[in-house]
C-alpha cells in the first residue's frame, strides 16, 4: 500500500509541475517564483486534505468533507492548467 501512495504522489507532483515553465527565455527569477507557488499550493493542498481527514476520524465531524472536497477543486484546476500550458507550449 505503501508503494502504491508514492506512485500517485510522485505522479501528482508530475503534473503539478506542468505549470512551471521550462523555457530558457525565462528569467531565473520568474522560474523560482513560480515553482515557490507551486509548491505552496501544494502544502496547502495538504494541509486542507490532512485537516479534513482530523475532523472526519479524529472529532466523527461530516464537515470535514469541506476541507477535502476545496482541496480536490484546488488540484484539479491546478492539475488541468498545467496540462493547457504544457499543451500550448508543445
Amino acid at each position: 500500500m505503501d508503494i502504491v501512495i508514492e506512485i500517485l504522489l510522485e505522479i501528482y507532483g508530475e503534473l503539478i509541475m506542468l505549470i512551471v515553465p521550462e523555457r530558457k527565455a525565462s528569467s531565473k527569477v520568474y522560474r523560482a517564483i513560480t515553482i515557490v507557488a507551486a509548491l505552496t499550493v501544494i502544502a496547502c493542498v495538504a494541509a486542507l486534505v490532512i485537516w479534513g481527514l482530523g475532523l472526519i476520524i479524529g472529532r466523527n465531524n461530516k464537515l470535514g468533507y469541506i476541507p477535502i472536497a476545496i482541496a480536490a477543486v484546488i488540484s484539479a484546476v491546478q492539475i488541468a492548467a498545467g496540462i493547457v500550458l504544457y499543451g500550448r507550449r508543445k
